[in-house]
């Protein structure tokens, strides 16, 4: 196969016990310009939030797109075949499920994603599983990734044997904010105020024939292009109502690459709140609503909390 779907850029981080009764985060000063309303999404007493998206391919809904976030204290969570035991930190999941016709052929694809950042949101973690069922035949590829304060490792295993390891170094945490890619998305709700930001994610570059064939260290960058904007064209609980309008941001996510060039970006219109019967009503936290990334789009359909 050729072609393939690589729809998620993604998808955007060790403790003491006094930091995580006051929070569940305390991050450095660079980190905490990006962090700085984290723990009003993510704190220790807010459950675990879930979001679901529909997934539109030029306007045709090809699936859905479901991901999770929420603080943990001293839990079990999963990292690809890894069980963290007495977890502490922000542990984040998704799950991107489509069905679309690929040069003729039906190709059912499943991407799977987990990271687990420690309480300053350093991410310590990060796995992507993603299964292509096309023409009777399954392929499965995984990146697992681990952190350190100086270097991201990485494993890329096709169909459980692995195939290519790696290692890249970038700066240490307190002066450089650094991401993954399997969670940005999530953190593009945190952007809303920090126009010109900028961040390292490491970015993963593909073959022709869907293969990873290297791992680079990228600086994105963040722009905030419009503020409290209407927001139109949501989908299931957040469709459009009679009488409420939606408000929020609208921001970009570059990424800035030396060469070969320009990488992939991603706009973003991330709700605050809502107007109806001429009172505005807030959100506690923003909502990425509408996520547009090339010819796909992720649109809001449920938000909910456990």
């Amino acid at each position: 196969m050729k072609k393939k779907i690589l729809l998620v850029c993604a998808i955007l981080l060790t403790a003491v016990i006094a930091v995580v009764a006051a929070a569940c985060g305390n991050s450095t000063p660079t980190q905490s310009v990006l962090f700085n309303t984290a723990n009003e999404v993510w704190g220790k007493d807010d459950g675990r939030e879930t979001l679901t998206y529909d997934v539109l391919r030029e306007g045709e809904a090809i699936g859905t797109y479901v991901t999770t976030g929420e603080c943990v204290i001293g839990a079990e969570v999963t990292v690809g075949e890894e069980k963290v035991q007495n977890a502490m930190g922000t542990y984040f999941t998704s799950k991107l499920d489509v069905t679309e016709d690929l040069d003729g052929v039906s190709t059912h694809t499943v991407m799977e994603t987990q990271s687990l950042l420690d309480t300053g949101f350093r991410v310590q973690r990060s796995y992507r599983k993603t299964t292509t069922v096309a023409d009777g035949v399954t392929r499965t590829a995984e990146i697992i990734g681990s952190y350190t304060d100086d270097n991201y490792t990485y494993t890329y295993k096709v169909d459980g044997k692995e195939v290519k390891k790696g290692e890249l170094s970038h700066s240490a945490f307190a002066s450089s904010a650094y991401l993954d890619n399997d969670f940005i998305y999530q953190v593009a709700r945190l952007l809303t105020n920090t126009s010109g930001l900028t961040f390292n994610v490491p970015y993963y570059n593909y073959d022709a024939d869907g293969n990873l064939s290297t791992v680079t260290l990228e600086n994105v960058s963040a722009s905030v292009t419009a503020t409290n904007a209407e927001v139109k064209g949501l989908r299931g609980d957040f469709a459009d109502r009679e009488g409420r309008v939606y408000l929020g941001t609208y921001l970009t996510v570059s990424l800035t690459r030396d060469f070969p060039g320009s990488g992939t970006s991603f706009s973003c219109r991330v709700i605050t709140s809502y107007t109806e019967s001429e009172k505005n009503t807030s959100f506690p936290y923003a909502l990425p609503a509408y996520i547009k990334e090339g010819d796909v789009e992720y649109v809001l359909t449920g938000e909910a909390r456990a």
